[in-house]
């Protein structure tokens, strides 16, 4: 389905600017990908570093693809959140 690669594509992107950009948040490291979730290991300390870190790549990965269709211009919003481990509610 085209919805599902253009997802994929867009992690993809987001996973390889967050290993060119790693100098920025050495403090975060990607450790899962799992369907459209990535996960981000750091210090409790860096957690908002590494949270603004993670979602302006995933912004800037999917609108990479997303607004390189024609004159279109889609707006993006990421969502992530702080837990002391995965799948936390």
């Amino acid at each position: 389905m085209a919805i599902q690669g253009t997802g994929a594509d867009g992690l993809k992107l987001t996973l390889a600017l967050l290993w060119e950009r790693g100098g920025e948040c050495p403090a975060a490291v990607p450790v899962i990908v799992c369907h459209d979730e990535i996960v981000i290991e750091c210090n409790a300390e860096r957690a908002a570093d590494a949270k603004a870190w993670l979602e302006g790549a995933m912004i800037e990965g999917m609108g990479a693809i997303l607004n390189n269709v024609g004159q279109t211009h889609v707006s993006l919003e990421a969502e992530s959140r702080v837990a002391s481990f995965w799948g936390k509610g």
